[in-house]
């Protein structure tokens, strides 16, 4: 990313959110309610990994606007920023219902079961005062951590990586950061 992340954020509020369960270490950014084939959730994780775990997301707010979502691998600076990878490419995910997740290809593919999808739409009903919502797949204990963008789009991620080439986060843009280093 061309970008100083750091001055771009100058400003902005952080609001930790849920921890994100990722039981493969793999990751996906999309629409929450996003209808993945059933078996083919894994197709849609990055191509980036990180060990098994849990790992705090953090929802990024300036002037009351969602600018930014980041799932924090490692407390550590970011020496450089590479958009995340699916196939090879660059990921961008459209969003035309106004919000947008993290989660792991294990709970997308759990929602692929039309009672399990119930149970998000419920889950996901967003309180005016609060900057995300959870769903977590009691089977499998992956959860879904999501976040209302207000806007419908195209949001790119971005992994951040540390100086010793490990990853720092991953972060999606909802378009203020690039928009705020073009100024």
């Amino acid at each position: 990313m061309s970008l100083d992340v750091d001055r771009s954020l100058a400003g902005a509020v952080i609001t930790p959110a849920a921890p994100l369960m990722l039981p493969s270490g793999r990751l996906i950014a999309a629409e929450p309610g996003t209808g993945f084939p059933v078996g083919e959730a894994a197709r849609w994780a990055f191509a980036e990994t990180v060990a098994p775990g849990a790992y705090p997301v953090e929802i990024v707010h300036r002037d009351g606007l969602l600018i930014a979502a980041r799932v924090v691998v490692r407390p550590e600076p970011v020496a450089a920023w590479r958009p995340a990878q699916r196939d090879g490419e660059p990921y961008v995910y459209p969003v035309d219902g106004g919000a947008g997740s993290f989660g792991s290809p294990e709970v997308f593919e759990a929602l692929t079961d039309d009672e399990a999808r119930e149970d998000l739409i419920a889950d996901l009903s967003f309180d005016s005062d609060e900057a995300y919502a959870v769903y977590t797949d009691p089977a499998s204990g992956a959860n879904l951590v999501s976040f209302q963008i207000g806007a419908d789009g195209r949001y790119p991620t971005w992994i951040g990586w540390t100086a010793a080439g490990d990853i720092a986060c991953f972060l999606t843009d909802f378009g203020e950061l690039e928009h705020q280093a073009r100024r």
